[in-house]
């Protein structure tokens, strides 16, 4: 028994009363609606002169398509369309539950971290609290409570240090270097503009630090010019000789590579200045001249995680560190002891870099959320932030007159701030995909040198780009500059320290 239209054995076999054809059902019915006529004879039907067969047993399904014809290929091509769509189906469903379980850990973890950050306030407020009621009282705590934190204790007191003693040596020094500040002007004996515009690359110092672990991360140049100190990722420093062109001493102690280095600017009796250097390995070291070469005389490891940044103060008897672990400390040099530990509930993703205001009582920190923060040093409060940056703050500089601040991130924009009027009144766009690692003053204020993919040198208030130094084969990670902006000295990651100046001038070093 075979359909007439089809040729293949019926599911649901029919009957023509008429014509006595069998049909399978649905093809019949739908060539009836279409036609109205017998396909095979031509005559007029109706559904109603079908009949149904009760076959028994059931026709057997018919054999899959053979792909041998149009109505096979179709059958074929629905099936597939039919199991594709399913699972697409499916994939969108686990997508959405996927995403929603994602959303509810991210809103767990923010609300872990709050309350985390929420019950350490708590805690230190009430060990405060009940230090106080102790005075008051004139109790001692349980021996069993002394011995089980007392090493906690021994560090939160040392730490616990910013005193009227220190605050009146913050206040003194602002006050005689404001003062001066105030009546200082440009020396005429600054390099000029047009200078400037004719810097050219006058010597090099290179192959610096190792090449397994290749770079210079920062550097810095100390009072008399006479030494640079460099930090790489090879964790080792190097204090270099300016006019013999060699490295006099290899700082080796830390761990993993150096993030920051920073002369004191105040030698000692024999003309040797103190050198600080900061680690990925969580901590700082001093080094001062013994004998014949530099040794650590002391390691401050206070942070858990990065330290990213360190700036001295201007009584060259305090130090602040910036870490990963989202705080700040402020350190006494001479005795080494960390005076305060700053944590605040607004930063949790860790400081990039650190800078004390001349004048020494406020400082900046940028943040790897992009975010800069001003901070009051004695009362260890954010007391205002500029927000309008995007990615990782990279550097920030003061101006050596107080006045503004130079601020540099990830998204290839160098801005300048208003102290006076919190306020950002240009912002120096560079081109895309363009970075800047370092900015920084001259001593007068009136040049601001820019660093990363290239060396670039602008004039304060018209904002000019006065030069541009391409010399570097990889990325310009730090950069100062000389006396009265004579020279600049720039470090990068191809393990060269440059030096650019007027070359009419007669300033020579050694070229390794």
């Amino acid at each position: 028994m075979f359909c007439a239209i089809s040729g293949e054995p019926p599911q649901d076999p029919v009957v023509s009363k008429k014509t006595g054809q069998v049909y399978e059902k649905r093809l019949i019915i739908k060539y009836i609606a279409d036609y109205g006529k017998d396909p095979i004879t031509g005559e007029e039907i109706t559904e109603d002169d079908l009949l149904e067969i009760k076959a028994s047993p059931k026709t057997v399904k018919p054999r899959p398509a053979t792909l041998t014809s149009i109505p096979s290929l179709l059958s074929v091509f629905q099936n597939e369309w039919d199991s594709l769509m399913l699972e697409t189906f499916t994939l969108k469903q686990q997508y959405q539950q996927v995403r929603q379980e994602l959303s509810q850990a991210l809103y767990q973890h923010d609300a872990a971290c709050r309350v985390i950050a929420r019950l350490m306030k708590e805690r230190d407020a009430a060990r405060e609290a009940l230090a106080n009621v102790q005075a008051h009282i004139a109790i001692k705590p349980p021996p069993e409570a002394a011995a089980a934190e007392g090493q906690m204790m021994e560090v939160e007191e040392q730490e616990k240090g910013i005193n009227d003693v220190v605050i009146n040596k913050l206040n003194e020094t602002s006050t005689v270097l404001s003062k001066n500040r105030k009546k200082r002007k440009p020396p005429p004996e600054l390099t000029s503009v047009d200078t400037i515009k004719n810097f050219t690359q006058i010597s090099s110092i290179s192959s610096l630090h190792t090449s397994t672990t290749p770079g210079i991360t920062s550097m810095d140049v100390d009072q008399t010019e006479q030494l640079i100190l460099t930090g790489g990722n090879d964790k080792k420093a190097l204090i270099i000789n300016i006019q013999e062109g060699k490295v006099t001493s290899q700082l080796k102690g830390h761990t993993k590579k150096i993030t920051d280095v920073l002369w004191l600017g105040n030698p000692n009796e024999e003309g040797y200045d103190t050198a600080f250097t900061a680690s990925v390995d969580k901590n700082i070291r001093i080094w001062q001249k013994s004998d014949k070469d530099y040794k650590s005389s002391a390691i401050l490891s206070v942070h858990s995680a990065e330290v990213t940044g360190i700036s001295v103060h201007a009584t060259k008897d305090y130090l602040v560190s910036v870490s990963n672990d989202s705080t700040w400390a402020f350190h006494d040099i001479h005795t080494t002891q960390t005076l305060a530990k700053i944590e605040s509930n607004d930063v949790i993703n860790g400081y990039s870099t650190v800078e004390i205001h001349p004048d020494g009582l406020i400082l900046g920190t940028g943040t790897n959320d992009s975010i800069v923060r001003i901070w009051d040093i004695k009362m260890q409060k954010n007391v205002t932030s500029f927000t309008d940056h995007t990615g990782r703050i990279t550097s920030i500089a003061f101006s050596e007159n107080g006045y503004y601040l130079a601020t540099a991130s990830e998204c290839n924009a160098v801005k300048l701030w208003d102290l006076r009027k919190l306020l950002n009144f240009y912002t120096i766009q560079l081109d895309e995909g363009t970075k800047v690692n370092k900015v920084c003053w001259d001593y007068s204020g009136q040049y601001l040198g820019v660093c990363g993919t290239d060396v670039r040198i602008y004039q304060a208030k018209t904002w000019n780009q006065l030069a541009v130094f391409n010399d570097n084969t990889a990325e310009a990670t730090d950069l100062k500059f000389g006396e009265l902006a004579k020279t600049l000295y720039v470090s990068g990651l191809d393990r060269t320290v440059r030096f650019y100046g007027d070359s009419t001038t007669g300033d020579s070093t050694t070229e390794e």
